[in-house]
């Protein structure tokens, strides 16, 4: 362990730092600028991909993510870092209008499915899978049902002022109807109440998606919620090594369009879950064009040496051409 000594630097310091290591900058005033909308630390991790490897003797010394040098390759621009900032931002805006269609119908399906049951079937064990709501949970809840419902009173508390909120509470007081209550939960505590259903209402709302079973759907939803929280958070995502794998799946489970996926080699970047977003959004709302509009802006992607959606994004080499990127929605 070494005591950080760095100092602070202005940020016309921090690009003669760059320049000083190979990074060609032919304005450096809109270098700083850039620098001042985004922040050395962020921007470093888009000068990164551009800068030599380490030998092998020598990675991974000072730590466990350490490969390349300090040396920018030669040629590398400051315009070519700026490209691929901007690609991964608009990336992560596509994501995000994908992954708000997928929580807004899992709302939708997950309240209309529920409440078959009961109204008030989100906070009744009796019309939840009994065994998972009492399967032990780490931290201070006594078991899943109950580490869910502190997360649904927290999101309760919290919506107490909205107007809906407000309205129900001075008519009919507690408890709330799911339909109502599905509004004010985010992605990951509609992940957990998903979790607690019965397996025949998973396999129901997984079977509105196009989806042939529940308990894939439950790993699904954990992978886009991890999404989600990247995406949220404006973290980097063109060339992520995904802490969540996505889950493989049999081709029976899926209809035609999605089966290249099943057991697609690379799991751990963008490729894999940017398919299964394209699936869920087609089955969602099959007016929507997200994933051609997805694919136009990958086709986009900066020519940059060494670098693509195939190398970088675990992409397959054909994938423009795959159906899933190709169906032309049905007139409206």
């Amino acid at each position: 362990m070494t005591a950080y000594s760095k100092p602070h630097l202005s940020r016309e310091d921090q690009v003669q730092i760059m320049v000083g290591r190979g990074l060609i900058c032919a304005d450096e005033a809109a270098a700083v600028q850039l620098l001042k909308q985004v922040g050395y630390y962020r921007l470093s991790a888009y000068v990164y991909p551009f800068r030599e490897m380490l030998p092998p003797e020598a990675s991974r010394k000072s730590s466990p993510a350490h490969y390349r040098s300090d040396a920018i390759k030669a040629g590398a621009t400051f315009e070519h870092v700026q490209s691929l900032w901007r690609f991964d931002r608009k990336l992560r805006l596509k994501c995000m209008d994908a992954l708000e269609v997928v929580e807004i119908g899992l709302r939708s399906e997950l309240a209309h499915t529920l409440a078959q049951r009961s109204i008030f079937g989100h906070v009744e064990p009796s019309s939840l899978d009994r065994a998972t709501c009492n399967e032990p949970c780490a931290g201070g809840a006594i078991n899943l049902f109950d580490d869910w419902m502190e997360r649904y009173e927290k999101l309760k508390s919290a919506a107490k002022n909205e107007d809906y909120r407000i309205h129900h509470r001075a008519k009919y007081g507690d408890p709330i109807p799911v339909w109502i209550a599905v509004e004010f939960l985010d992605f990951g505590a509609l992940c957990r109440i998903y979790n607690l259903l019965e397996k025949s209402d998973q396999n129901a709302i997984a079977a509105s998606m196009r989806l042939k079973g529940g308990a894939l759907l439950k790993k699904w939803l954990r992978d886009l919620n991890y999404l989600r929280n990247l995406c949220a958070h404006h973290s980097r995502l063109w060339n992520r090594v995904l802490t969540y794998q996505s889950a493989k799946f049999s081709p029976h489970q899926v209809e035609d369009e999605l089966k290249h996926a099943a057991t697609w080699g690379t799991r751990d970047k963008m490729y894999v879950l940017s398919a299964i977003l394209a699936y869920l959004v087609r089955h969602i709302d099959p007016a929507s064009t997200w994933h051609l509009d997805f694919k136009s802006h990958v086709r986009k992607f900066p020519e940059l040496p060494d670098k693509s959606p195939v190398a970088d994004m675990g992409f397959p080499t054909d994938w423009v051409d795959l159906s899933l990127w190709n169906t032309v929605p049905p007139p409206s």
